[in-house]
């Protein structure tokens, strides 16, 4: 008897210590991206469509949305038709995302221009950015979304092909700290 106590009392122990020091707290977001069964022939280019994740609660949930995107797919989602461009490709290029006043100011590293060569096609671009302002407007205090390298938006929106920032009084680079 005193040995199936003992064991009982170790595995409940054992238990405990794998929980310890792990984030039970977490939130659900959804995460953007296109789907090729969902929108065949790629008719319309911003056409996006979202699937569920949980992450880590935090202050800085749109960070933590966009860093989630960047992932990119999972062989579950793959299998359902939904892509984006490799994570490979992603990684290292955001600086940072600044939220105020209804925008979000999406600060990306200079790699992005290198490693990002399809954004800046007419439909390439138009999938990429509509996963990122997707999964930044979800959230109430985000309905706008605006774009720099290295809180420079002239670079990013001669990069993209656009000309320039469309409102001026979001392009200021204090928005992008």
């Amino acid at each position: 008897m005193k040995m199936k106590y003992f064991v009982l009392t170790l595995v409940m122990l054992m238990f405990a210590c794998s929980a310890y020091g792990q984030n039970t707290k977490t939130t659900t977001i959804k995460v953007y991206f296109s789907n090729e069964k969902l929108n065949p022939n790629i008719d319309d280019c911003n056409k996006v469509y979202p699937v569920t994740r949980k992450i880590p609660k935090t202050t800085a949930i749109a960070k933590a949305a966009l860093e989630e995107m960047f992932k990119g797919v999972t062989k579950e989602e793959e299998a359902k038709g939904y892509g984006s461009i490799p994570a490979a490709e992603s990684n290292g290029i955001l600086k940072s995302i600044n939220v105020k006043n209804g925008a979000a100011y999406v600060n990306f590293t200079k790699l992005i221009l290198e490693q990002m060569g399809n954004a800046t096609t007419s439909c390439g671009g138009g999938q990429y950015f509509g996963m990122i302002e997707k999964t930044l407007t979800q959230f109430p205090t985000i309905k706008k979304v605006y774009y720099a390298v290295e809180g420079d938006t002239n670079e990013f929106y001669e990069w993209v092909q656009v000309g320039e920032c469309p409102y001026k009084k979001h392009c200021a680079k204090s928005n992008f700290k």
